[in-house]
C-alpha cells in the first residue's frame, strides 16, 4: 500500500460515486450512505507490513487526515510483534466525508457543476426520473460543462425536449433564445428525448435532428431572434447612415419591417445560406441579398411576408436534411428555389461525399421538385457517402449556379 496506490484507487471509484450522486438527485437511490467510503484495506500479514512497508506507512500517515486534518483517513490498529514489540499498522484507508474525497482527487468544481445542472433538470419535471437518471449516467461530460447562461441553458434544453415530445401541449413558454442555440445543441436535445434509443444508432446513420420538430411546433418564434444579412450587390450596398457595413444583424421583429428600406429597390433575389462561412464569403452577385439561415431556423422567416416579393433561393448542404428544410420552408414560401440541390452538382462532388444523417423513419420530404426528388433518391441510395458540405463547393461554382437561377423564368 502506497500513497500513489491510494490516489489511483480513489480515482477508480469516482464512477461509482457519480452514479450514487446521480441516483440520489434523481430520487431513485435506495437508503444507502456512500460515506464513509473505504478505499483500501490492508490484508497483509503483520510481519510483512512492518518489515517490508515501514517507509510506505510513514509516507501515508504524514499526508493523511489523521495528521493534516484533510484528505483520506486511516483506521489504525496496535499489534504485538516479536521483533519490534507493540506497533501501529494501517488496517484501512477511507474518506469520512464527501468534501474530503472530492478535494483529494481534485474534482469538487466539476461535481458541483454536475449537481447544479442535474438538480435544475429534475426541477423542470419534463421527463421521468428513471429516464433522466439513465441519461445522466451516459452524459456526465455534458453535465460538467459550465455554460455562461448557467441554469438558463438547461431550462432551454428542457423546453426544447418538452416541445418535441409534446408538440400538441399548450404552453405559454416561448422559445426565447437564438435559433443557433438549437443547432448548436441538437445532439444534446435529441439524446434527452424519451424513446430515443441511442444504442441502436450507428456512425453511418446518426440520429434524426430535432430542429425540424422544434421549429414546426413553435407557433410564435421569439422576436429576439437575430437575423444576419448582407448585400452581394455592389450596386445596392447596405447603408447605415454614412457607413456601408459588410453585414447587419437585426431582431426578427425589426427584420419584418426591412422592406421599408430603400436599398432593397434594386434587389431581385434573396439568397438564404446555411453555413456561416459561406454566408460571409459568397461572391458578389448583382441584385442579390443574402441571409444567414442555419438549418430549420429559416422557418422563423415565415413572419416576413415581404420576402414573397422576391425570388427566394435556399442554399444548404447536399444531404437529406437540406431537402427537408427547403420542403418545410415551402409551406410558407411555395415558390422558393434551391441552389446546388440538383443532380448536376451531386454527380460532380459525390465521390468526395461523407457520411451524413438520415431523416427519421426514412421520411421523404413532400415539397420537392422533380430534379430535387431525383437527387434526394440518389443520396438515400448512397447510404454512406450521402453528405457533401456546401463549405467544400468552390465559390466560382456557387456563383455559376446562382447565375443560372437568375436567368430562369418563374414558373
Amino acid at each position: 500500500m502506497t500513497v500513489e496506490e491510494i490516489k489511483q484507487k480513489s480515482s477508480q471509484m469516482f464512477s461509482d460515486y457519480l452514479n450514487y450522486v446521480i441516483e440520489d438527485i434523481c430520487g431513485v437511490a435506495g437508503n444507502v450512505e456512500f460515506f464513509p467510503m473505504v478505499v483500501m484495506t490492508n490484508n497483509s500479514r503483520f510481519s510483512d507490513t512492518l518489515k517490508e512497508h515501514a517507509q510506505d506507512m510513514v509516507d501515508i500517515f504524514v499526508v493523511s487526515k489523521n495528521k493534516t486534518g484533510r484528505g483520506f483517513s486511516l483506521d489504525m490498529e496496535s499489534v504485538n510483534t516479536r521483533s519490534s514489540g507493540r506497533k501501529s499498522i494501517i488496517k484501512q484507508v477511507y474518506f469520512s466525508t464527501e468534501a474530503d474525497y472530492l478535494d483529494f482527487i481534485n474534482v469538487r468544481q466539476r461535481v458541483e457543476t454536475l449537481k447544479t445542472a442535474l438538480t435544475g433538470l429534475v426541477q423542470e419535471n419534463f421527463v421521468s426520473s428513471e429516464h433522466l437518471c439513465e441519461w445522466a449516467k451516459k452524459h456526465v461530460r455534458d453535465l460538467t460543462v459550465e455554460h455562461p447562461e448557467g441554469l438558463q441553458f438547461w431550462h432551454n434544453i428542457a423546453l426544447c425536449v418538452r416541445r418535441i415530445s409534446n408538440p400538441n401541449e399548450a404552453s405559454s413558454a416561448s422559445l426565447n433564445f437564438p435559433p443557433d442555440f438549437i443547432d448548436a445543441n441538437k445532439t444534446l436535445i435529441h439524446s434527452l428525448c424519451p424513446g430515443k434509443n441511442q444504442e441502436t444508432e450507428t456512425e453511418s446513420e446518426p440520429a434524426e435532428e430535432p430542429s425540424r420538430d422544434l421549429y414546426a411546433v413553435s407557433e410564435s418564434p421569439a422576436r429576439t431572434f437575430l437575423i444576419r444579412f448582407r448585400s452581394l450587390s455592389r450596386e445596392s450596398p447596405l447603408k447605415l447612415g454614412r457607413l456601408t457595413p459588410e453585414e447587419i444583424a437585426l431582431t426578427l421583429d425589426d427584420f419584418t419591417h426591412l422592406n421599408q428600406t430603400t436599398f432593397l429597390r434594386d434587389i431581385d433575389i434573396v439568397l438564404i445560406v446555411k453555413s456561416e462561412s459561406v454566408f460571409k464569403t459568397f461572391p458578389c452577385s448583382e441584385h442579390v441579398f443574402c441571409i444567414f439561415g442555419p438549418d430549420y431556423a429559416v422557418n422563423t422567416l415565415k413572419l416576413c411576408d415581404w420576402l414573397k416579393r422576391f425570388k427566394i433561393v435556399y442554399f444548404g448542404d447536399i444531404d437529406e436534411h437540406s431537402f427537408d428544410v427547403i420542403s418545410t420552408f415551402r409551406n410558407t414560401f411555395p415558390d422558393a428555389k434551391s441552389l446546388c440541390l440538383d443532380m448536376e452538382t451531386w454527380k460532380k462532388f459525390r465521390t468526395h461525399g461523407e457520411s451524413g444523417g438520415r431523416l427519421k423513419n426514412d421520411a421523404v420530404p413532400k415539397n420537392m421538385t422533380d430534379e430535387e426528388t431525383q437527387t434526394f433518391e440518389s443520396l438515400r441510395a448512397a447510404k454512406v457517402k450521402n453528405h457533401f458540405s456546401q463549405d467544400r463547393i468552390p465559390p466560382e461554382y456557387m456563383l455559376e449556379m446562382l447565375e443560372k437561377i437568375k436567368t430562369q423564368s418563374d414558373d
